[in-house]
């Protein structure tokens, strides 16, 4: 199936409809923004779902420097070492590594106004859609997207002011608890997502329900961490419902990362290609220079990981497949050879963090090219950002807390057997369920969440030496604090 026909309008209405975040006045969006006649409402919606997608830093949920970065290179799936003068950058990715960053951090400011700008965009289309008495379905859409924004800053930064029009300046919103904030967006997925689409196909790229029903989970699945309180029962019944809508695994781990993720797992995905709506950059990041040629591209020798998160993998699992080192490096059946003429080999071991070797640390190709289209700068391949896997092991987790451990080895197991693995053995415990997050889902923004929500985030590891837990909530930005004076920073910042 060409991915085209399903989403070529929202691609197409992608290019014009980044927000310029330089401006950063979130209080004055002007009110003909968005159209205002019903034929015109999937201009609206893709406006605010060219918000998913990053063309520069900061912007975007699966782009550079933003809100993806912040979830992984604060983990120990994901280093940025400076390797001599490369990836110095004033030493901001070291800073997230070692979980010392500050309020001035980059990442942060831009990450924040990019949310905001999204909730004021979700709003703005908001009010025309209910002026126009636009129908039920299209007003659920935004009210979810707007929720999964919230969400976004729920998890990261916790007591956020919450803004549903666009009459008040931003300098003028209270703050909320994390508490208000988690009822305001359980209250809104509740309303909304039963009025959202059950399509799969012909909603590629969009909220349909069974998308909604997995943010409802993440938001249930958390509850402990933001409000003190389980909602293990309520996460499990949300994922039941998106496996009654009729989602399975996939039956090719690797298919679900190319040029358009697979709808029987994937719920939720974010459209890219490489001319019409780029940025993929994951393989650019990662790949050493000579590797990155023998592609045809220009690649920037980054993103590795070390190998102790490596021997989470057991021998025979397929995952394992996608991160390369320790062999020769081959490319179209041809041995890639680095610049000393001898063969590219990755070294799993990292002697430093600010200065490894230019060969140091095991690379990834998830998001291979070999699976999708590239051009420039950008790969094609769509980003999942809710699939089923997930689902099957959040309700894992679920069922362990509440008792049912034979049912959760159930769900663990239909997880491993997709990926060449035995069927699980023994008690399962919290942390094997931790590992098999990260076996199945590395990469693909969610290792943060995960080992705060198991008590794992300040754990020292490799060239961490350990966090206080007032990391686990990110700082409100500098900027952001010295133009609202009802805003209070997050303890310990």
């Amino acid at each position: 199936m060409n991915k085209y026909l399903i989403y070529f309008s929202i691609l197409f209405l992608l290019l014009p409809a980044c927000s310029d975040l330089d401006e950063k006045v979130y209080d004055q969006i002007e009110a003909d923004r968005f159209y205002t006649t019903n034929e015109q409402i999937t201009n609206a919606l893709a406006r605010i779902y060219a918000q998913l997608r990053s063309e520069a830093n900061h912007q975007g949920y699966a782009g550079e420097k933003g809100w993806y970065d912040l979830n992984e290179v604060s983990t120990d799936e994901l280093m940025i070492p400076a390797r001599g003068a490369s990836w110095q950058d004033g030493g901001v990715w070291m800073q997230l590594y070692r979980h010392n960053w500050t309020p001035s951090h980059s990442f942060l400011g831009g990450t924040w106004e990019w949310l905001y700008q999204a909730i004021i965009d979700c709003n703005t289309a908001l009010e025309v859609f209910n002026s126009n008495q636009s129908g039920e379905q299209y007003i659920a859409e935004a009210r979810v997207l707007r929720s999964f924004f919230y969400f976004l800053l729920l998890d990261g930064w916790g007591n956020v002011p919450i803004i549903t029009d666009r009459s008040t300046p931003l300098s003028e919103i209270s703050q909320s608890k994390r508490s208000e904030v988690f009822a305001f967006v359980e209250k809104e997925l509740r309303e909304s997502v039963p009025l959202l689409g059950d399509a799969k196909e012909n909603l590629y790229g969009r909220f349909n329900q069974a998308a909604g029903y997995t943010l409802l989970a993440k938001l249930y699945l958390n509850a402990g961490v933001y409000t003190g309180t389980n909602h293990w029962a309520d996460a499990l019944e949300a994922c039941n419902k998106v496996e009654e809508l009729g989602y399975d695994l996939h039956n090719d781990y690797f298919a679900l990362f190319g040029d358009e993720c697979p709808t029987d797992e994937v719920m939720l995905a974010i459209p890219i290609d490489p001319v019409l709506a780029p940025k993929m950059i994951y393989e650019f990041r990662t790949l050493a220079y000579e590797h990155g040629q023998a592609y045809g591209i220009n690649s920037w020798n980054g993103a590795c990981v070390h190998e102790n998160f490596l021997q989470k993998y057991a021998d025979g699992d397929i995952r394992k497949n996608q991160w390369i080192y320790g062999e020769p490096v081959v490319v179209n059946g041809q041995v890639v050879k680095n610049g000393n003429g001898q063969d590219l080999v990755y070294q799993p071991s990292i002697a430093s963090l600010e200065n490894a070797g230019t060969y140091e640390g095991a690379r990834n190709l998830k998001f291979s090219f070999e699976r999708a289209p590239y051009n420039g700068n950008s790969g094609g391949n769509d980003f999942p950002v809710f699939r089923f896997a997930d689902v099957l092991l959040m309700r894992a987790e679920c069922l362990l807390h509440l008792g049912n451990e034979l049912q959760a080895v159930t769900d663990l197991n239909r997880v491993r057997q997709r990926a060449g693995m035995p069927p699980f053995s023994g008690t399962l415990t919290p942390q094997e369920l931790l590992d098999e997050r990260a076996r199945e889902l590395c990469w693909e923004g969610w290792r943060r969440q995960d080992l705060i929500r198991f008590g794992k985030f300040g754990t020292a590891h490799d060239f961490m030496p350990g966090s206080d837990s007032h990391f686990e909530l990110f700082p409100i930005p500098e900027t952001t604090l010295a133009n609202n004076p009802n805003l209070t920073q997050n303890k310990g910042y």
